[in-house]
């Protein structure tokens, strides 16, 4: 299949960790044999706080997204139709792609469905959480985004809860599949943690949390560092490892000061190197205000860390034995259950579970992209 993805969700040379999954899947397909090309629109304001740090994506083109600042955000896919049609066009010059792909509703999956009309190919949204659970509950947002998913010639959503909520929007329950990422099993198992900390430079007598990710509001850093007081002080002196970077950062730290040394602002970590921190940890955290499947938690359960996370989105469709789910932002709670994890014995807070491959995983989603394109349905309308 020749597949093009439209996503501002994806690896930059500024933002080279941001949407590491999407990078992943599309190196999935290509390993099934199918040829995807990326367009990649890259928010203006990462060009005032970044540096380019990394080099371009192979087969992907990488244009700046112009819009206002901090106002219309429900234009915002005309802006960034605006700004990077003209590389679609560059990039299927001499090449027909058979699907448009878009990741994020709007307004990436807008746009995305604006480019498979003007190439005369059907669109598909991948949907992966906050487009749906966080944006579509803004009511100047809400009408394009329900447009948009019933433009779409199929909606695919990572896991059922999310399904269940685009078709609650009023999508036809026939026109919504499903998805997971599935992970590299090869970077992602179990081994032994005491190698896993003395690869990382970590105490190998203290009990480790892990939080992966990006340090923006939506993720509840903030959540999980006022919870942390609750066993900063415990005997077994426990530490809280922070993967990760974001422009929340030096908030967090300020908000973190208090806390010692039992917290550590560990940075932007490669990717092929977070199996090492999730062995060494004894518990990964994910207190996100939204989710849908997240890959940290599928990640850790590959390598045996369990998890304490917010019970939204598809979490709770990962709970194995010593996995614990808490509201989203309840401080209280999450206490509570980091509380209960620091009197665990050390031998008990390992897990073993089975997770799909990345292999698999792609190719369930591989006989949906085929479906679709047996099927073009050509009575798509653009969107105002």
């Amino acid at each position: 299949m020749r597949l093009l993805l439209l996503t501002s969700v994806y690896p930059s040379p500024r933002r080279p960790v941001k949407g590491v999954f999407n990078q992943q899947l599309v190196a999935a397909l290509r390993a099934a044999g199918d040829d995807v090309r990326v367009v990649v629109p890259v928010p203006w304001t990462d060009l005032l706080v970044t540096r380019p740090t990394a080099p371009a994506a192979h087969e992907t083109r990488y244009r700046v997204w112009w819009y206002p600042p901090r106002m219309a955000h429900r234009t915002h896919h005309r802006w960034m139709a605006r700004s990077v049609l003209a590389s679609v066009t560059a990039a299927t010059r001499d090449w027909q792609p058979d699907l448009v792909a878009g990741y994020w509703t709007h307004p990436d999956g807008t746009v995305a469905l604006h480019a498979a009309r003007r190439l005369g190919v059907p669109g598909v949204l991948l949907v992966g959480g906050s487009d749906i659970h966080l944006l579509a509950k803004d009511r100047s947002r809400r009408k394009v985004i329900v447009d948009t998913l019933r433009d779409a010639r199929r909606v695919i959503t990572v896991g059922h809860p999310l399904r269940d909520a685009v078709i609650a929007l009023g999508v036809d329950a026939d026109h919504v599949g499903t998805f997971t990422r599935g992970v590299d099993t090869a970077r992602f198992h179990p081994g032994a943690a005491d190698h896993a900390r003395a690869a990382l430079g970590l105490p190998l007598d203290r009990p480790i949390a892990v939080w992966v990710g990006r340090m923006v509001p939506v993720k509840g850093v903030d959540v999980l560092l006022d919870a942390w007081h609750a066993i900063a002080r415990h005997p077994s002196h426990p530490l809280l490892c922070l993967v990760g970077d974001g422009a929340g950062r030096r908030s967090l730290e300020r908000r973190a000061a208090d806390l010692g040394d039992t917290v550590r602002f560990i940075g932007n970590t490669p990717h092929a190197q977070l199996g090492d921190w999730y062995r060494a940890a004894d518990v990964n955290l994910l207190p996100s205000r939204s989710e849908g499947i997240p890959n940290v938690l599928l990640e850790g359960l590959a390598c045996g860390a369990p998890f304490i996370a917010s019970d939204v989105g598809s979490v709770s469709s990962l709970v194995v034995d010593s996995c614990v789910l808490v509201p989203p932002g309840d401080r209280t709670a999450l206490a509570d259950a980091l509380r209960h994890w620091a009197e665990i014995p050390p031998m008990s807070r390992r897990v073993t579970v089975a997770i799909d491959d990345r292999a698999t995983a792609t190719a369930a989603l591989r006989r949906q992209f085929a479906d679709v394109i047996g099927a073009t349905d050509p009575h798509l309308q653009p969107i105002a």
